[in-house]
């Protein structure tokens, strides 16, 4: 069961004030289309008073601030999720829609309720000098390809293809985005690397030179998406307790990874005990902590994931 979210609670999220969230509205001047970007948060009555058609609401991060949307990520299994940046999810009211534009990374356009008209390029386009820099817009294009996309269709686009949607009717759209440093590509990537968390040895070789730095990069976290770490007294009380580590669940906002020599949360590195390895593996796949594994890692490492904010605070009792 794919986990799905309303308008309402897209727009809920777009009020708070750690959110990233926008509006984008379509403008029609003399046969021609602008688009004018507004950043949130925004008043809830400022919400309720949109028109009825001609904008889209974005909001950023949501698998971060409602954990339970991670699970769309699922729905591509054949990509390493250390790649993956973030779910953006878009409600479009009829004619709504962000331009023409190209994203500098791999995106997963996964439609929801509703539907929408997709037209899309290989060719170049030429920016759109009118247009406003928050959006980066392209010109508009009529050539290329088009798909009308419904409820369960899903679009990808590789880094930089030109593309342009635009709500049919009111829609909601789940965007999958990649992520990697500039000095990154993987257009050999193999299954058999796929592993929750797993930077594989293939993944460093790519990163040449670079390889060190790959973990830090691809875990590192927009700041004010940041976990605050624990106090040193919980910290200490944690670790002194025989069931607490048994509750740490990984924090929503939480970027972890590891390779065969070390461990990366939220920007932050640490050598990987020989030791540690099943347990950081096992917390990874679940992004909890369980018997099993609390049992197995080390007191060391999870001190260092505490102080690097990786768990959800929990109660002591």
């Amino acid at each position: 069961m794919r986990p799905t979210i309303s308008r309402n609670e897209l727009a809920w999220l777009a009020t708070l004030d750690d959110v990233e969230s926008r509006i984008v509205f379509t403008e029609r001047r003399q046969d021609r289309r602008h688009y004018r970007v507004e950043s949130g948060p925004f008043e809830p009555e400022y919400l309720r008073a949109l028109p009825k058609r001609d904008w889209t609401l974005l909001v950023h991060d949501v698998e971060k601030h409602l954990p339970g949307m991670r699970r769309l990520l699922l729905q591509v299994p054949f990509i390493p999720d250390w790649r993956i940046d973030d779910l953006m999810i878009s409600f479009a009211a009829p004619g709504g829609g962000v331009g023409p534009h190209l994203d500098n990374y791999d995106v997963f356009l996964c439609q929801g309720i509703g539907s929408r008209d997709w037209r899309f390029t290989s060719d170049q386009v030429a920016e759109d000098p009118s247009a406003s820099a928050e959006l980066a817009l392209l010109r508009e294009f009529e050539h290329g390809n088009a798909c009308h996309a419904r409820k369960g269709d899903v679009l990808y686009l590789p880094p930089g293809v030109p593309h342009w949607g635009t709500a049919e009717r009111a829609c909601i759209t789940y965007s999958i985005g990649m992520r990697a440093p500039a000095f990154y590509e993987d257009p050999d990537l193999q299954l058999d690397e796929i592993r929750p968390g797993y930077i594989s040895p293939q993944a460093l070789s790519r990163a040449g030179c670079h390889a060190k730095a790959l973990g830090p990069s691809v875990t590192e976290l927009k700041q004010w998406l940041r976990p605050d770490a624990p106090e040193p007294a919980q910290i200490a009380a944690i670790l002194a307790s025989p069931t607490l580590p048994q509750r740490l669940r990984l924090h929503g906002m939480a970027r972890i990874a590891f390779d065969d020599k070390a461990i990366y949360v939220n920007g932050a590195a640490r050598a990987l005990e020989e030791s540690d390895r099943a347990p950081v593996a096992m917390l990874c796949e679940r992004r909890r902590l369980e018997r099993d594994s609390a049992t197995m890692l080390g007191t060391g490492c999870l001190q260092w994931l505490l102080e690097q904010g990786a768990f959800e605070q929990v109660d002591q009792e």
